[in-house]
């Protein structure tokens, strides 16, 4: 199930932060990510006969996989599901060191860059590092009309005044810790609204990058551009509202 053969291609996949709390693995959300998972592997996958080999591997491949991610703590792990150049399916878990880890960033726009697959997280893999590695930042996608989309490795939070809003739009990746703030929001009594967000209107904003490694980063500039200096009672309090849905990995 690890390192084994990654040639292929890389169909679905999901990763997460694992922390070590009280001498135990965590992972925010880990229950949404599994979902989230399971999901995106079945809908990648057409025919019946390759859903049911889904349906009866998953189960063992995620129990395994909880016991390995505990066992080996902090980290960056990532479920895979590979269809291999036989056309055979493998799931497989990548356990990866933790990535130096930051408190804000800086995002470079990228007008014209498409995916294939958009809602799928895994086909654009590669091709996000690379875009990354080229602006020298995080890349800020955008449709077609010049509205911002997500961020090559995060999904985009803005505030507008008291309201928190995210992007109002079905092609992108649905992010777990945008659904965990998201409930933050609702739950402290701060309204939550679905817009289209304009890369001209950014900087007009407090914005966050959010995604499940690095939790909360105010977005300080784009495009060389500053943005407004977070709210730094609202921000702590975000990330303390975030620090509350670790979920211990007790082995099954």
């Amino acid at each position: 199930m690890t390192d084994q053969d990654r040639s292929g291609q890389l169909l679905a996949a999901d990763s997460f932060r694992v922390r070590g709390i009280d001498a135990c693995a965590a992972v925010r959300g880990w229950g949404l990510h599994v979902d989230r998972f399971a999901r995106t592997a079945a809908d990648c996958l057409g025919h019946t006969a390759e859903r049911a080999w889904l349906a009866n591997s998953l189960p063992g491949f995620l129990a395994q996989a909880r016991a390995d991610i505990a066992a080996f703590g902090d980290g960056f792990p990532r479920f895979e599901l590979w269809r291999q150049s036989d056309g055979t399916l493998q799931l497989l878990l990548a356990l990866r060191p933790l990535p130096q880890l930051s408190d804000h960033l800086a995002v470079r726009s990228a007008p014209g860059f498409a995916l294939t697959d958009p809602h799928r997280k895994g086909p654009n893999i590669e091709r996000l590092m690379a875009l990354n590695r080229d602006l020298g930042a995080e890349a800020l996608l955008l449709d077609a009309h010049g509205n911002i989309l997500e961020g090559a490795t995060t999904s985009i939070l803005w505030w507008d005044g008291d309201t928190l809003c995210r992007i109002a739009d079905e092609a992108r990746v649905s992010s777990v810790t945008e659904r965990l703030l998201i409930d933050s929001a609702r739950c402290s009594g701060h309204p939550v609204a679905s817009r289209r967000l304009p890369l001209t209107q950014f900087t007009h904003f407090e914005a966050w990058a959010v995604n499940a490694l690095h939790g909360i980063r105010p977005i300080s500039q784009v495009d060389g551009e500053p943005l407004p200096d977070p709210d730094a009672a609202l921000l702590t309090a975000f990330r303390e509202a975030l620090d509350t849905t670790w979920e211990p990995l007790h082995p099954e």
